[in-house]
């Protein structure tokens, strides 16, 4: 058995195990009547775990299945069908322009020139603007994805990632299609979510599932030479601040061992590949993050003591 299945079979058998209401989290996945991006219900073939699973990520002979993320995935086979479906599509209220990403980025329409294979691209966007990137990128040119969700879903949550599963089920039917000759060699595609570091710690009662992008999510730059890889391009909506701060020692490493970054503008039509200059490290500190028993992130602050 190849090494993410049994993971995947891993965390759920221990789900199975513990029936409370960590493992059974009571949220909503997007909308169940709502149709994919192809206008059908064919998103409902991947409302399996191992289904959606496989199908946003890499080929399961390739080097970079180790690194695709577990935990979002496991989620949803704990979440009651009922409440599991793509997101309804955003309806405009005449006064407030909706927030969507560029046209230039929509699938359908052309890859960025960037895309090649000799280049890790890495996708760190809000969640759903990622996935809907991703969607871009994997029609257009042969990629192989690998998510880097690794939190659970819970109704009192820091994080939402069940938007993100909704994203995932809207685009699902469109990636199947376009990975049906998908080779081993195909350069892989990171697809990750900008906020995962959130905004604050999580308070008592709360579900702190904020995580970060650990080593063992990053592919080190001997095993992307060792792939033909030799350059990062990094996606995002800031390129000022770029990138996210659990990344700037690994950004430093590759360019350190000879692998260069570029960072490009989502928001730019021209999605020009730029330099990254980089600043003086920042401290990141990943001791406050909560790691969930399961795998991944994702615990219940406990109420204070009232005892002495």
């Amino acid at each position: 058995m190849w090494q993410p299945l049994s993971r995947l079979l891993e965390i759920l058998g221990r789900i199975r195990l513990r029936v409370d209401m960590f493992f059974r989290p009571k949220v909503t996945v997007g909308n169940p009547s709502a149709s994919d991006a192809q206008g059908s219900l064919l998103w409902r073939r991947f409302t399996s775990g191992e289904a959606l699973y496989d199908v946003w990520g890499p080929r399961a002979d390739s080097p970079w299945a180790p690194f695709h993320c577990v935990p979002l995935f496991a989620a949803l086979d704990r979440i009651d069908a009922a409440s599991v479906g793509p997101p309804t599509p955003p309806v405009s209220n005449g006064k407030t322009p909706q927030v969507v990403i560029p046209k230039h980025a929509t699938p359908g329409a052309d890859a960025p020139l960037w895309i090649a294979a000799d280049a890790l691209t890495i996708l760190d966007l809000p969640g759903t603007w990622s996935v809907q990137a991703a969607a871009w990128i994997l029609s257009a040119y042969p990629c192989q994805p690998v998510c880097t969700f690794n939190n659970w879903p819970h109704r009192k949550a820091l994080l939402q990632p069940e938007r993100i599963l909704a994203e995932l089920l809207h685009w699902a039917t469109t990636v199947a299609e376009a990975r049906r000759e998908l080779a081993r060699d195909a350069p892989p595609l990171w697809i990750c979510d900008s906020e995962r570091l959130g905004s604050r710690q999580g308070r008592p009662g709360e579900f702190d599932n904020r995580y970060f992008l650990e080593d063992a999510i990053l592919p080190g730059a001997a095993l992307l030479k060792g792939a033909g890889l030799v350059r990062v391009v990094y996606v995002t909506l800031d390129p000022r601040e770029a990138p996210v701060i659990d990344l700037e020692g690994y950004f430093a490493d590759l360019e350190s061992a000879g692998i260069p970054v570029r960072i490009v503008d989502l928001l730019d039509p021209a999605l020009q590949p730029r330099e990254w200059i980089p600043r003086p490290l920042r401290t990141f500190a990943s001791g406050g993050f909560k790691r969930s028993s399961a795998g991944g992130f994702g615990t219940q602050i406990p109420q204070p003591s009232s005892g002495g």
